[in-house]
């Protein structure tokens, strides 16, 4: 079987799909880094990760149906009526019964960083546009109430069933007191048409005392109503992207300590107005940012962005799941060029390291999806197609003979209809990642004493199994020859020695090439990868001094040995398997060894 056939479905399929299925459950705030090189198809993966998590929002929505009998809110005439009251007259409290609820709905948000290069800081451009969204999604009005009266409000979490409790003033219920002055205006224009003004009328002293009473107590009301009215009317108005544009605008920006505090505010009424619409949907909401193009920016500006996701989107209530695509092999070497991040992000690695929850590369294009890819560029031909003659059957035989996977081009299928084969798949994916977990914590084990002791990092070994071992499902890799254990370690050597293991990578492809080429064979399949380490350790250290920055991310060399000598010895053969599936080794350090190798022909 071909690296890129599987059941009709390409490479990027599968990566789409099982990186749909993690986001689809992850906790928030999450950030995904999602490393590819330039040209890689990434928006099109991304696009294809949006359609799988709306599905899987979809299929989660008929089950919730199924639990509670229970529909969520939607957007009729109706229901945003009683979303205004909602929110004008009650507040939300998170029950124990949402806590519990699986259904979900993604608001996905692009943030094309090339479109505010030319701005002095980039980063707010990120915020103004996840402002702007979620305005747009929800509506004005809505935004505009929850910002006059709530935003300092965070919802709490209740042990009762009631998930909306009146707002009170002095324990009296704000719709009542609404109500009762609403009331009594009706009554005191009625009483005023049929008496008229009692004033300088003795007769009428008790009728002038009500009016004046009820006079003052209107006159009250509407002044605070006033007040409210006007600043529902600004916010309405003026939106966040507004107000943020106008501090930015100051000209002593620079030195207000205080502004970045204001964003924060900002976010932070975002982040609570999010948590009143997921109580009244009756579902959770997940905002999902895509952060492209960031590494055609200068140094300073990517490292400003990088701040605002580090900073602003990691309140531990916020319901973000940043996606950052990028080269990573860009970013890096921009973050230590950086003038704002001296003596801190030195080694860039280690910097980005800090920030990615969930690592994820994108590997080499596979032959499926390059030639979708070209098919979707001769699609967009056909109108000189039609001004051309086109090419006989028999030089379209010559062309498939001299290409074996050429018929791909035809016969690619972006989805496959077989949801009985799917059960089946997710039942077997479902029990391996179990095992591996368990793996991940068995004391008289051998893996749990090279998992290092950093919550961060144990976070991302979990993160990446469940991707990982889904891959290999979905691409119909053996397991018999990678029992759970095995796939652990194989991540634990990638995290933590990622650095090595490029280089393992390169020398065996280098000594693949040498053979092709009728030289002489210096490994085979069988080959330990350790072996393979020692044979080349003489080249290694002839470029040691330039990869300092890499070697930075590895681990005790002591421990490197005795993990690939003795407790798990894995051989080329088993590399080249796992290797395609491996998401958490940067492709671009292998790259970079690569180009230090020709350098020294």
């Amino acid at each position: 079987m071909s690296d890129g056939e599987c059941n009709g479905r390409t490479l990027y399929d599968s990566y789409a799909s099982c990186l749909a299925k993690t986001l689809c459950y992850v906790s928030t705030p999450m950030t995904i880094g999602l490393y590819a090189p330039w040209g890689s198809g990434v928006n099109c993966l991304l696009k294809n990760v949006e359609k799988q998590m709306k599905i899987e929002a979809l299929n989660r929505e008929e089950k919730e149906l199924k639990r509670f009998q229970e529909r969520p809110r939607g957007a009729s005439v109706f229901e945003f009526i009683s979303l205004l009251w909602h929110l004008l007259f009650l507040k939300p409290q998170i029950t124990e019964r949402h806590a519990k609820r699986k259904n979900v709905r993604f608001i996905f948000i692009q943030f094309s960083a090339w479109q505010f290069a030319g701005s002095d800081k980039l980063w707010a451009g990120l915020i103004t546009t996840l402002c702007e969204d979620i305005k747009n999604q929800f509506g004005c009005i809505p935004t505009g109430i929850v910002r006059t009266l709530g935003h300092q409000d965070t919802v709490l979490k209740t042990t009762s069933d009631r998930e909306w409790v009146s707002k009170r003033i002095l324990g009296i219920p704000v719709w009542l007191i609404f109500t009762l002055l609403l009331l009594l205006a009706i009554v005191l224009g009625i009483v005023i048409l049929m008496n008229g003004f009692s004033l300088g009328d003795m007769k009428s002293d008790y009728t002038a005392a009500a009016e004046g009473v009820g006079f003052g107590l209107i006159g009250i009301s509407t002044l605070m109503t006033m007040k409210h009215s006007v600043m529902m009317g600004k916010n309405i108005c003026v939106s966040q992207k507004e107000k943020m544009q106008t501090l930015m605008n100051k000209s002593d920006f620079s030195s207000q300590l205080g502004f970045m505090n204001d964003v924060k505010q900002e976010v932070k009424v975002l982040t609570n107005f999010i948590h009143y619409m997921e109580v009244f949907e009756r579902r959770k909401i997940r905002v999902v940012m895509k952060i492209m193009s960031l590494d055609r920016c200068t140094p300073d500006k990517i490292v400003g962005v990088l701040d605002a996701m580090n900073i602003l989107l990691s309140d531990p209530e916020a319901p973000f799941i940043s996606v950052l695509a990028v080269d990573p092999s860009i970013i890096v070497d921009c973050v230590e060029k950086s003038s704002s991040l001296k003596g801190v992000g030195e080694n860039g690695y280690c910097y980005l390291n800090r920030i990615v929850s969930l690592p994820f590369s994108v590997p080499k294009m596979d032959t499926q999806t390059k030639l979708k890819f070209l098919q979707q560029a001769i699609d967009g031909k056909n109108a000189l197609l039609d001004d051309n003659p086109l090419p006989t059957k028999a030089s379209v035989g010559r062309f498939r003979k001299n290409a074996s996977e050429s018929n791909l081009l035809i016969n690619v299928s972006v989805e496959s209809d077989q949801p009985s084969k799917q059960r089946d798949v997710k039942v077997s994916a479902g029990s391996y990642i179990q095992q591996a977990y368990q793996c991940t914590t068995d004391i008289n084990g051998q893996l749990l004493q090279y998992i290092e002791e950093n919550f961060l990092q144990m976070k991302r070994i979990i993160n990446i199994t469940s991707v990982m071992i889904g891959l290999m499902v979905e691409r119909n890799i053996s397991l018999s020859s990678f029992p759970p254990q095995r796939v652990v370690a194989w991540i634990v050597l990638a995290s933590n020695w990622p650095c090595r293991l490029s280089w393992i990578w390169q020398c065996w492809e280098d000594a693949e090439q040498r053979n092709k080429l009728n030289e002489e064979k210096d490994t085979d399949d069988n080959m330990l990868l350790w072996t393979v380490y020692e044979q080349s350790l003489e080249r290694f250290m002839t470029i040691r001094s330039q990869i300092e920055n890499l070697l930075a991310m590895d681990g005790d060399p002591e421990v490197f040995e005795a993990f690939l000598s003795e407790s798990y010895k894995f051989t080329v053969n088993d590399a080249k398997i796992i290797t395609p599936c491996t998401i958490n080794l940067d492709r671009s350090l292998k790259r970079k060894m690569e180009l230090l190798l020709a350098r020294n022909l």
